[in-house]
């Protein structure tokens, strides 16, 4: 083995270290949480509440606040009292059907059965990833599987029997689709994760004026069977009172939103509504610009890159986001590192910076601090997201893709050329 391969094995050794100890905190976290299940203190409560509902036969009153509060405490009562509120369920009335079944189950064996489906698609991801990633292929086999439960969102995602990990799988899906020219499916897949539908809807506005429309026909076509469906569960009342009791349920402290939102509300002096607001509506603008310029400049090669910029705008955008949200954050990186292994390394201190955020968003201890800071301090974390869009935004500019008439001995040399220095956080 010559001298760069050595220095190749070193820099893998290193990354591997790294992901190990991120996984086996992740892993202690994971055993020290497990006493709070007999106690219903996950997220998954809400969508217990929402399956037992449909299960009653009251569907058509899934939104009424009270009859969920008499339900959450029929089976949560200490964790009711303890968090001094109830956990609604504020998500579309479609969704409340993959968890009626779950309910004829007590809480505990309902929440094992959530957790092993989104351990299944985990896997399914782990596989996706290894197989359709260029740079994943390259790389030993349990790095794919490190990626995940060495990201600390994943595994709160798991912990908590949240429905982040199926949208993830949903966004993997379409960018799949969309890398193969299949549209129309891609949107279909994004109309699936319409189940946190706000994060979608920011991700798909700049296609509008992209004017993608076969894959909006697709997020449209699905979108609309969804509603039906939603319709049939819960019925005309049901569904005109959804949007009211989304908005009567806010509940949120903004300091601890890890976007656009939360870090305005916190930078922001509170005296001051009408400048946060002017700031928001600012902010926001922006990063909806320089989506529709991704996608607007998007060609077949350049669409991973606008891709990967709008997941990370739409999370940025949101007006809700949870720490397990972040989850959806694996896949931007993912297909940021496929660009940087595929493409000529002109801009080696952009991708050195976009290593640095990567091993930042993948510190464990990084979210432990910020979630256990008093007052929550998790809004930081948005300036890493804004850095890393930024740099993606910068990689766009200069067109660092590779072009379609590269050579494939040109190819060839770029890829051993990241492969030096591809790992090096």
């Amino acid at each position: 083995m010559d001298l760069l391969g050595h220095l190749m094995l070193f820099k893998k050794r290193h990354v591997a270290s790294y992901l190990i100890a991120m996984a086996l905190l992740n892993g202690v976290i994971a055993w020290r949480s497990r006493s709070g299940v007999s106690a219903a203190l996950p997220d998954f409560a809400s969508f217990y509440t929402a399956g037992r509902i449909l299960q009653s036969g009251e569907a058509n009153q899934l939104y009424n606040k009270d009859l969920q509060e008499h339900v959450q405490r029929w089976f949560a009562a200490s964790a009711v009292e303890k968090r001094k509120a109830i956990l609604p369920y504020n998500h579309p009335p479609f969704e409340a059907l993959l968890f009626a079944p779950l309910a004829k189950f007590s809480f505990i064996s309902a929440y094992l059965v959530w957790l092993a489906f989104n351990l299944g698609l985990v896997c399914g991801l782990v596989l996706l990833l290894y197989n359709k990633f260029a740079f994943a292929r390259e790389l030993p086999f349990y790095f794919s599987l490190l990626a995940f439960i060495g990201f600390y969102p994943v595994v709160i995602a798991l912990l908590q029997g949240q429905d982040s990990i199926l949208v993830l799988f949903c966004y993997f899906m379409a960018f799949l689709g969309m890398r193969r020219g299949s549209d129309f499916y891609a949107g279909l897949w994004l109309s699936v994760a319409l189940c946190k539908f706000q994060l979608v809807v920011p991700f798909v506005f700049p296609l509008f004026l992209a004017r993608r429309c076969r894959l909006i026909a697709g997020w449209l076509a699905g979108g609309s069977l969804l509603c039906i469906v939603g319709l049939l569960v819960v019925g005309w009342k049901g569904l005109l009172s959804y949007p009211g009791y989304v908005s009567g349920t806010e509940q949120f402290i903004w300091g601890g939103m890890p976007n656009l939102r939360g870090i305005t509300f916190a930078l922001v002096p509170r005296g001051l509504p009408r400048t946060r607001l002017a700031c928001l509506i600012l902010g926001s603008a922006m990063l909806l610009s320089a989506m529709c310029y991704a996608w607007l400049k998007a060609s077949k090669d350049s669409m991973k890159l606008a891709f990967a910029l709008s997941l990370v705008g739409t999370v940025l955008l949101s007006y809700h986001l949870y720490l397990h949200d972040l989850s959806l954050v694996l896949l931007s990186v993912a297909i940021v590192f496929e660009v940087l292994w595929e493409s000529s390394s002109r801009d080696r201190w952009i991708a050195n910076c976009i290593f640095a955020c990567t091993a930042l968003l993948f510190c464990s201890p990084t979210y432990l601090l910020l979630s256990l800071a008093t007052p929550q301090r998790l809004q930081l974390l948005a300036v890493v997201l804004l850095l890393f869009l930024t740099l993606v935004l910068k990689l766009i500019f200069r067109g660092s893709s590779a072009s379609p008439t590269e050579s494939s001995v040109d190819r060839g040399l770029a890829v051993n050329r990241n492969l030096e220095g591809f790992p090096s956080l």
